[in-house]
């Protein structure tokens, strides 16, 4: 399910003498295909296809009866409705632990760990999730790849991760672009960094992609503590009972909306705010990944900022 919000109230466009001005579209994607290949030295699985695994993950661990077990990352987000020329004025990608992934194995039994630096990069080739393998596994490339920075626990989420210059290149270039990776920097054992694919049975733990394109305008999307107007949220990790305070960059004035999307991209709060910080209850909501948007009164999207409920 693909979620489209256009940055302008009911087709109400701002034309000028120019044509079409300022105008921006904010997506909330889930993973259109994932899948992991990976191969378990002494079971000859090199070849064998994982599309039915429910994480999405970058491992390298000793093998129950000897060897390595590896496993690279694999993800992939419908960019088709994004024109090849537009500008893509910010994309953040979310991924929420997964935690053990079964009883076999010292990643497997507690989550991420080790020294677990990993990166997101272009997968540059055509892939089948439901026939790809770690022998079959697609080519990538390393410019504008992401880092990510070693985990500081085993269920450590990886929120608001910014890949606006991957996808950039990805709707620049549709025809080599087909998704993200995530390998490790390091792939000896053991270290693992263990996170929940498009089959996790909590939707709110599925890989999400929040994309904004259009003009620019005096507009800017930041992620935590950015520059411009980006939007500040903390505590980013709450619980309900919990108090969140809320900042933008003080050149944003005058009434604004907050408006609050789960992981489906469904809107679960809205309300008007007329001056910066606000502080506010953490809404009724069940636990998981929402993402706060702020919108002018024609619906620029003005910042954005994620909330972990616990």
């Amino acid at each position: 399910m693909m979620l489209r919000f256009p940055s302008f109230a009911a087709f109400a466009l701002l034309l000028g003498p120019a044509g079409l001005l300022n105008a921006q579209t904010t997506l909330i994607l889930p993973p259109s295909r994932d899948v992991v290949v990976g191969y378990h030295d002494n079971f000859n699985s090199a070849n064998t296809n994982y599309n039915s695994s429910w994480h999405c993950s970058a491992i390298s661990q000793p093998g129950t009866a000897g060897g390595v077990n590896k496993c690279r990352g694999m993800m992939d987000f419908d960019l088709s409705s994004i024109p090849a020329d537009a500008t893509v004025l910010g994309a953040f990608l979310s991924l929420s632990a997964s935690g053990p992934l079964d009883n076999l194995g010292y990643v497997s039994s507690v989550g991420s760990m080790g020294f677990n630096a990993c990166k997101l990069v272009r997968i540059t080739s055509a892939w089948n999730d439901n026939t790809v393998t770690w022998n079959t596994q697609p080519t990538t490339s390393a410019v504008n790849a992401v880092s990510l920075a070693q985990s500081s626990y085993t269920l450590q989420n990886y929120l608001n991760i910014d890949v606006t210059a991957l996808v950039q290149d990805m709707v620049a270039a549709p025809g080599n672009s087909h998704g993200f990776m995530l390998k490790l920097d390091n792939e000896t054992p053991s270290r693992g960094l263990c996170v929940y694919g498009g089959l996790a049975p909590q939707p709110d733990k599925r890989p999400s992609l929040v994309v904004v394109y259009g003009e620019c305008g005096s507009s800017y999307i930041g992620e935590f503590g950015g520059g411009g107007s980006g939007l500040v949220i903390s505590p980013s990790i709450t619980g309900l009972g919990g108090t969140v305070r809320l900042d933008m960059d003080p050149m944003v004035h005058g009434k604004t909306d907050l408006v609050l999307h789960n992981a489906l991209g469904q809107v679960v709060d809205r309300r008007p705010v007329a001056s910066w910080p606000v502080s506010l209850p953490v809404p009724a909501l069940a636990p998981g990944t929402y993402t706060w948007l702020v919108q002018s009164p024609d619906g620029k999207v003005m910042g954005m900022a994620r909330m972990v409920v616990r």
